[in-house]
């Protein structure tokens, strides 16, 4: 995972930047209005809300009690007495093996490493036994995860990304250090999900998350490999285009070392702007495959474009019926004044650092903020999966003086069902 989205869990809870306006739809269950008039929405009536049951940032630290250990071929599975992943731990055997034997055979991996995982139950007992929550450690034959084992988590669809890093850097002497930008997007081609990459990229596009308007260019995100979409489509891209080992020659072609802060790789020296990350991948495609960046570039930007003109980013009536709830349980405690009720709205996954305690005041400030709120639902986009499912919520906020305004809700799927990660007032 990368800094910036790790600065941004601690800072918000969720990263994504904001939805162009104009490329809302309408969503089922509302009503065009005509151009240039705006009808407030009524105010919810309480008996149409659900409200929601609270999630609590009250998750077990299992603070104090030490891991357990299971071993198979490849693995040493780390885990906590007492949670899913005792629990599951024959079937993430059976998963992860299938896993490490498909990713070796596709990269042609001659090494036969063993990796220790560390399945830690939920975020806070991860921070209190100082593991990461998805990350891995190339060289160190270590990656460390959250595991819920609730139905459409992380480790459940996407279980190849960790694995697939660590087994990369033993396509090289030393280990392969590339750029994180092909690093990332071929960790995301390889994590067993069974992904579209460039579906996931476009539904990214869509929602505003990366940007529209660098389709296929790189921006400063890409850096730091913060846009996994791009990458990831990029790297399907080539890896389709050349196949597999012709790709790894390419993967070499962008070999870097870090050197004061910044990845450096000679003669184009520290790889710190758009246009020298270009560079670094024109130079490698021209001596794996004799082609200019500039002629991929535009075949890749078809295959993105046919992408972007077929991919789906509703999500199922059930889900958008229980988000728009929510934006009208949020209503409801704002109109009443109700802080305990706009709680309810809230997630209590993201709780190692963001605390109840924060929580509580950000519904403090919102209900004490307006007389009353009603909100419309614009848009709903299906954003794919962070540790759960997540969707990007656009809402025109109208208060008391009937004066509007937009901004994005970021939902994610909980077992306790949808929650807010992150909204306007959370500042």
């Amino acid at each position: 995972m990368t800094a910036m989205k790790l600065t941004c869990l601690v800072l918000c809870g969720l990263l994504w930047s904001g939805c162009e306006i104009g490329s809302l739809e309408e969503t089922p269950g509302t009503e065009a209005q005509p151009e240039g008039e705006f009808q407030p929405v009524t105010p919810p009536e309480p008996a149409s809300v659900v409200i929601p049951e609270v999630d609590l940032c009250d998750d077990a630290s299992y603070a104090g009690i030490e891991f357990l250990t299971v071993r198979s071929e490849h693995f040493v599975i780390n885990y906590l007495p007492g949670t899913a992943a005792e629990r599951d731990q024959d079937e993430i055997i059976r998963r992860l093996e299938d896993a490490y034997t498909g990713i070796r055979a596709a990269l042609g991996v001659e090494a036969v490493p063993v990796f220790s995982v560390y399945l830690s139950p939920n975020r806070q007992a991860a921070a209190a036994h100082g593991r990461g929550y998805g990350r891995a450690w190339p060289g160190q034959d270590r990656y460390e995860v959250i595991y819920s084992g609730a139905p459409g988590s992380y480790e459940l669809e996407r279980f190849g990304h960790e694995i697939t890093h660590l087994l990369q850097y033993y396509l090289g002497t030393g280990g392969l250090w590339s750029h994180p930008m092909f690093t990332e997007g071929l960790a995301e081609t390889l994590d067993r999900s069974g992904r579209n990459m460039h579906e996931a990229y476009a539904q990214q596009l869509l929602a505003g998350a990366e940007t529209r308007v660098r389709v296929a260019t790189f921006e400063n995100k890409d850096l730091t490999a913060s846009n996994y979409g791009r990458a990831g489509s990029l790297v399907k891209f080539l890896i389709d285009r050349y196949g597999m080992p012709k790709f790894i020659e390419i993967l070499r072609g962008t070999t870097v070392t870090w050197t004061n802060g910044c990845w450096v790789r000679a003669p184009l020296g520290c790889i710190s702007t758009p246009d020298t990350l270009a560079a670094l991948l024109d130079s490698a495609l021209v001596a794996a495959v004799n082609e200019r960046w500039t002629t991929v570039q535009v075949a890749w930007e078809a295959t993105v474009q046919r992408a972007l003109a077929s991919v789906d980013v509703r999500l199922p009536a059930k889900d958008e019926a229980e988000i728009k709830n929510l934006i009208q349980v949020m209503d409801l405690a704002v109109t009443t004044g109700d802080a305990t009720t706009y709680r309810r709205t809230m997630d209590g996954f993201y709780c190692e650092a963001n605390t109840d305690t924060l929580r509580s005041a950000v519904a403090a400030r919102a209900v004490s903020a307006f007389h009353s709120v009603s909100s419309r639902v614009e848009a709903i986009y299906a954003t794919g999966i962070r540790n759960f499912r997540t969707a990007q919520v656009v809402v025109r906020r109208t208060d008391d003086h009937e004066r509007s305004t937009f901004s994005s809700l970021y939902v994610e799927h909980f077992p306790v069902g949808w929650r807010v990660t992150w909204g306007p007032d959370w500042y």
